[in-house]
């Protein structure tokens, strides 16, 4: 996996078209295998009382789709965070939606799309880019992404906290970096390309990048321009850690510290169940898509939903009939 990480839109050498990027990937949604994990580990009643609930209405459409939120907020950093890398609740008040997988299943078949957080969609007079409406709540992002064609018939939420801590309990995932990558401002520095383990805050710094530089000739330069790049690199981050947990099954003392820490990192909406995330994690998802949208130019800060957008949901048999009375 080469790492892809930015909301400007760079990538690093190597980078295919986001066509070719759509290759097989076995993805458990490595969050929810931790609680499959706590279900055959611990206590699932304390498991269930980890796990926080958040007060939303569902949308209905076709089939069933999981909409996973990575939210940013700055009260919920891993610990030992400098203020550097991500800034304080004054520098960065509320939560956003850092990152949305949406994952579509049917008799049909199973979906995955990864949808770019700066997709532009209604919110009240304005539009709004999607990872904004986290700031008014869950329901306004499942409304926002219901516009665009995504219901939500579950909603899992984790924060930046959770998601680093999970990677470490799952003794960390393995990455395929193309060349040296650094971002100052995510914290965010490997200085040897090729595979390798990397730790729970190196993970999340992949995610978070917004500015990626590469090593070329003993200086770092920005990356190419990628606007799909950050979108594409939260799936592969997350196949990275489902395949982290799928390796922790023989290993019993991993499996504790993964249901435990799995089992704090989530929210979900206040009908899905243990047995529900049970079920998703066991299920995979045969393959992982940056949901194609628009490109205006320029930063790529701004994603307008498109034909191929629609058409795209439409082949995956999504649609979005409003909010569920």
């Amino acid at each position: 996996m080469a790492p892809r990480a930015t909301d400007a839109g760079r990538e690093l050498p190597g980078r295919r078209p986001w066509r070719s990027r759509l290759r097989p990937v076995r993805v458990r949604l490595a969050l929810a295998a931790a609680v499959v994990v706590a279900l055959l580990c611990a206590d699932a009643a304390l498991l269930r009382a980890r796990v926080d609930r958040l007060d939303v209405t569902l949308t209905a459409g076709a089939g069933t789709t999981w909409v996973l939120v990575g939210t940013d907020s700055r009260a919920a950093l891993p610990p030992g965070a400098p203020a550097a890398e991500f800034g304080t609740v004054d520098d960065v008040p509320g939560s956003r939606a850092d990152v949305v997988l949406v994952v579509h299943e049917s008799a049909a078949g199973t979906h995955a799309f990864s949808v770019p957080r700066d997709l532009l969609v209604p919110e009240g007079a304005l539009p709004s880019r999607l990872a904004v409406t986290w700031l008014d709540g869950p329901q306004a992002t499942v409304d926002a992404l219901c516009t665009a064609g995504i219901a939500t018939d579950h909603l899992v939420a984790v924060d930046l906290a959770g998601f680093a801590a999970t990677v470490d309990a799952a003794g960390g995932v393995d990455v395929d970096v193309a060349a040296p990558v650094r971002d100052p401002a995510a914290g965010l520095e490997l200085r040897a390309p090729g595979r390798q383990r990397v730790d729970g805050r190196t993970a999340l710094a992949l995610v978070r990048s917004r500015h990626p530089e590469h090593l070329v000739d003993g200086a770092w330069v920005p990356a190419p321009l990628d606007p799909d790049g950050r979108a594409a690199t939260a799936g592969t981050v997350v196949r990275a850690l489902a395949d982290a947990a799928g390796q922790a099954t023989a290993r019993p003392w991993r499996l504790q510290a993964l249901a435990w820490a799995g089992s704090g990192a989530l929210a979900v909406d206040g009908g899905t169940s243990l047995a529900d995330l049970a079920a998703l994690a066991g299920s995979g998802v045969p393959e992982v898509q940056v949901l194609p949208t628009a490109f205006t130019g320029g930063d790529g800060l701004v994603r307008p939903v498109s034909e191929e957008t629609a058409e795209a949901l439409a082949a995956a048999g999504m649609s979005c009939d409003g909010r569920v009375s």
